[in-house]
């Protein structure tokens, strides 16, 4: 163990690759914090295992998480490794996880999560998680059933996850006014009753087929949530959480960021910091204090009157880039956006070549709006997104193509719009940065010369 804590000096995974490589099993061997809260979901993971260990560290818990290390079980390991003293045992007593949803076959196995929290289970990237339903059954066969489940009521294919694991709490959003009824996007991940196959109705939708529905063949239904957001106060930055229990009580929470997804994130958070023993005033308190979405996820800055937003998405994944037009699309006020979607490494590498059939699952359509007066795109797979934004039916004439982000930064039309909005993969968010700073520098250097 001493050698292993000396070989974290490497960073990233070597050390449980290592370790694994030495000793097959070797995660099971360790010995785990007390208390072993893990996340996992097709998206949104990241942002909500940042957000539960950021509201217990803010209330005096040390807590050990791999925010900076892999989510797969050799990460996890190396996460373990670096919490260990040299002689093997935990220095923090809690650990917040984020687990990758085909790693549970492997984790499992060695490591039962007291708290296990589901964001939600639809199609990820085609080259890495083929079909929702290919990793609703590697994770259904895996979770252990005596830890805790942290489901999201409103996704009718996570919330039936381990139907033997009795442990279960659930979390939902109540209908917005943006609300529809029909399910959203070019594909559907849930078109039929999950259980009988028959017809859906939905009462309202909130993305995707994440709503409350309800089968008109055998009456499946949404579970009851334990934790549910009744209310959004855009104007305020706050939201309303009903939790239902011997006496049922609402508290108010501060949000830095609104978008559907953020909420959903927030709220799976806050639901497990409940379970995990937080009062609701100590969580209120912490994220009024500055817990909140993390900037890599969401970054807003102003020149000389103009919004420019930064606006993450899982790259390759036509969902979360869906949202985030989506989003886009419902800001107020006239939208320039730059879109910086394509994969940072794959891109750097002349020889690769990157699946583009997610972009036809995307929904580009959310950017043929009278509001959105340009869209700028960049990078060397522009020509492949730029025939998919036009086949949205996106006026030619507003769009326009850049060779990278700088170039970008000069020819976006800035003065005939009030906010620019960057759309970018996760990994893009330094080149995302460099080219809204240039634009920053652009727009206040005029200032200065007028």
């Amino acid at each position: 163990m001493a050698a292993l804590r000396v070989a974290r000096r490497a960073g990233g995974q070597l050390p449980g690759v290592v370790a694994e490589s030495i000793c097959p099993g070797f995660l099971g061997q360790l010995e785990q914090p007390k208390q072993m809260v893990m996340v996992t979901g097709t998206n949104g993971k990241t942002t909500t295992t940042n957000l539960i260990a950021d509201l217990l560290v803010a209330n005096g818990r040390e807590v050990v998480t791999n925010r900076k290390g892999g989510n797969v079980a050799a990460g996890i390991a190396s996460t373990l490794i670096r919490n260990a003293t040299l002689t093997g045992r935990p220095r923090c007593e809690t650990a917040v996880l984020e687990l990758d949803e085909r790693s549970a076959r492997l984790v499992f196995p060695h490591i039962t999560p007291d708290v296990l929290t589901i964001t939600n289970l639809y199609r990820d990237t085609f080259t890495r998680n083929a079909h929702v339903w290919y990793v609703f059954d590697i994770l259904s066969q895996a979770i252990p059933g005596e830890s805790r489940l942290v489901l999201n009521a409103d996704d009718l294919i996570s919330a039936r996850l381990a139907p033997e694991n009795t442990h279960r709490s659930y979390y939902a959003i109540g209908r917005l006014p943006e609300d529809g009824a029909e399910r959203e996007g070019i594909v559907s991940d849930l078109p039929a009753c999950p259980d009988c196959g028959g017809h859906l109705t939905y009462e309202y939708v909130h993305l995707g087929h994440i709503g409350r529905a309800t089968c008109d063949c055998c009456g499946r239904t949404n579970p009851a949530p334990q934790f549910e957001l009744v209310d959004v106060d855009r104007e305020a930055s706050m939201i309303t959480v009903r939790e239902q229990g011997d006496v049922p009580s609402e508290q108010r929470y501060r949000i830095s960021a609104g978008s559907i997804t953020d909420l959903y994130n927030l709220l799976a958070a806050i639901g497990t910091a409940r379970l995990l023993g937080l009062e609701p005033a100590e969580i209120a308190r912490a994220l009024e204090g500055g817990v909140g979405v993390v900037a890599c996820r969401y970054s807003e800055v102003e020149a000389r009157g103009r919004r420019l937003v930064r606006i993450a998405s899982k790259g390759e994944n036509g969902m979360a880039c869906s949202r985030g037009f989506a989003n886009i699309k419902r800001e107020p006020g006239s939208k320039a956006v730059v879109l910086m979607l394509e994969d940072y490494y794959l891109a750097k590498d002349p020889t690769s070549t990157e699946f583009i059939g997610w972009l036809y699952e995307t929904d580009f359509e959310y950017l043929n709006d009278p509001s959105i007066k340009q869209v700028v795109i960049t990078g060397v797979r522009s020509e492949d997104m730029l025939l998919r934004v036009l086949l949205a039916g996106v006026d030619p004439q507003r769009v326009t193509c850049a060779r990278d982000g700088l170039e970008a930064a000069r020819v976006v039309d800035w003065r005939g719009t009030d906010a620019v909005f960057y759309s970018h993969a996760i990994h893009n968010e330094h080149v995302a940065e460099e080219s809204r700073e240039a634009l920053r520098r652009l727009i206040e250097d005029e200032g200065e010369v007028a």
